[in-house]
């Protein structure tokens, strides 16, 4: 039985250094997702920034002012459309400026404060595969190892409320005795 026990250990430390080793390749695609969004989304405003340096120095928010004073509905409604395209611009130029500023901010970003339907679309879109760097084989050790001393908790604590149910006392108290 010790022998079967073993290998179930064997099988969850391999189980969790798999996993491991995928949270680079991840964090790194969710960054390849969020610098495409920013250039597209500055692409997009780029139209804009052209009418806001020709006519407005240059500032957006003399443009939108601008859409804003005309008494066209359209114009208008035009303008606050701009107004979404600005802030979700800014949005994501933030999001990645934070994602490139150290070697730990892509994770803390991808789980701890991420932009939500990027994550989720990378998720969607994700092809798991084995990255062999030294990031990856130290994440994935760590990883395996955490999972590893977590199903050891679980198991132990399940043991000791195994044994209260059945009225065993815990070896610890024998010795006491």
């Amino acid at each position: 039985m010790k022998k079967i026990i073993d290998y179930l250990k064997l099988a969850v430390l391999i189980f969790g250094v798999l996993i491991g080793v995928q949270i680079p390749g991840f964090v790194s695609q969710y960054g390849q997702n969020l610098d495409a969004r920013v250039a597209e989304s500055s692409q997009g405003l780029s139209q804009f920034q052209d009418d806001a340096d020709q006519y407005f120095n240059g500032s957006l928010e003399q443009l939108l002012k601008h859409y804003a004073r005309n008494q066209d509905p359209v114009i208008v409604a035009g303008g606050k459309s701009i107004k979404t395209l600005v802030a979700r611009n800014q949005m994501l130029t933030q999001a990645q400026s934070n994602f490139h500023q150290s070697r730990y901010s892509p994770y803390l970003q991808v789980f701890v404060s991420p932009i939500s339907e990027i994550r989720q679309d990378v998720w969607n879109h994700y092809e798991y595969k084995v990255i062999l760097n030294a990031e990856a084989i130290s994440i994935g050790a760590i990883f395996g190892l955490m999972v590893l001393a977590l199903s050891e908790l679980v198991l132990f604590i399940l043991s000791l409320l195994l044994k209260s149910l059945l009225g065993k006392p815990y070896k610890a108290n024998r010795k006491m005795r």
